[in-house]
């Protein structure tokens, strides 16, 4: 009897375990403690989603960051992350760039809080209602923090939180609720072969390389875009190689893309832009370059649709989004390939 009343503790702390919030004070109803900047934030007693308090942060005329943080241990064995928050704003004012929000961004750091990754939970603009956002990460092998930052992120108005939550998952729980991302993880055999994945960026940024932001509050469809911003004309993209079956003689590519204010470099191609490469193999390609789609300006969503024939000697193709020396903000969505033979 007793080994069974022991074993029966044992799952049920590990089923407590496995749904506890990671953050501290989430709920504001300790005032800031646990929070660090508490100096830009003050307590509402009278706007909150739960509980007795929220917290709020006002910015009316410098357009400075303006946030406070929290930093957490992760449980070792933690396969992924859910997070959420619910937040309310007023008047925050539209930028430009779509990362100068009202925002949640979550880091993940190794055990000296050096950034590994970073993601926006919340991008939010304008007068809103209380709503709920919430998103799942994959915890990074070497990650041994998490920061979690609350903030008005180079904008005005103010904005609010409540219920903020890192909850962490084990392999069994993150498959149940992303059985799309595995799906695609899946994708990968062992002969080296890929496919082409996450053209939406619904998963973030996996199977992408290279340094971007997803935004979720200006996208084609879905819950999210690729967003690529620059202040200085550099080479700035995501990209994924994917693999050509034998027999495939052409490849079709669509995407939607937009542009925020993109100043053209000092070439012509200089411009925000959807690109594919045929490679023969991991070093060598086996033609030029190509454009899908180009973009400069300030622009609403533009669609683009290739075909391309695929050279002989193509074993793979790589598909970059890039801002190609030049400044302003490019959004890609929905990007599509089809193969034929």
């Amino acid at each position: 009897m007793k080994q069974f009343l022991f074993f029966s503790f044992l799952f049920l702390t590990t089923i407590t375990n496995a749904q506890t919030n990671l953050v501290k004070n989430g709920g504001f109803e300790s005032e800031l403690i646990n929070w660090r900047g508490e100096d830009v934030a003050t307590i509402s007693p009278y706007d909150k989603k739960s509980g007795q308090k929220s917290a709020v942060i006002n910015q009316f005329v410098e357009n400075d960051w303006k946030g406070m943080d929290q930093i957490i241990s992760l449980p070792k064995n933690t396969y992924a992350v859910e997070f959420s928050v619910w937040i309310k704003t007023e008047s925050i004012e539209s930028q430009a760039e779509a990362y100068k929000a009202g925002a949640m961004i979550i880091e993940f750091t190794n055990a000296g809080e050096k950034q590994i990754i970073s993601e926006p939970i919340a991008q939010v603009k304008g007068t809103t209602d209380w709503i709920n956002y919430k998103k799942i990460i994959k915890a990074p092998s070497e990650a041994k923090k998490i920061r979690i930052m609350l903030a008005l992120a180079q904008t005005n108005g103010s904005i609010y939180f409540d219920d903020v939550k890192a909850v962490p998952l084990t392999e069994e729980e993150y498959v149940k609720q992303n059985p799309v991302a595995v799906s695609t993880e899946a994708q990968k055999t062992d002969s080296g072969t890929k496919i082409f994945s996450n053209g939406s960026f619904e998963e973030n940024l996996s199977s992408w390389n290279g340094s971007g932001l997803i935004s979720t509050t200006d996208k084609k469809d879905g819950n999210n875009a690729l967003e690529l911003s620059s202040k200085t004309p550099e080479w700035k993209a995501v990209d994924q190689v994917a693999t050509l079956n034998e027999g495939n003689k052409t490849i079709e590519i669509s995407c939607w893309l937009k542009a925020k204010d993109i100043q053209q470099g000092k070439d012509s191609w200089n411009n925000g832009m959807l690109i594919i490469e045929f490679k023969k193999d991991e070093t060598n390609k086996a033609s030029e370059d190509q454009v899908i789609g180009m973009i400069t300006g300030t622009t609403d969503w533009t669609f683009f649709k290739k075909s391309f024939q695929i050279p002989q000697e193509a074993k793979k193709y790589r598909i970059m989004a890039a801002m190609s020396v030049c400044t302003g903000t490019l959004l890609v969505d929905n990007i599509e390939v089809k193969l034929s033979n």
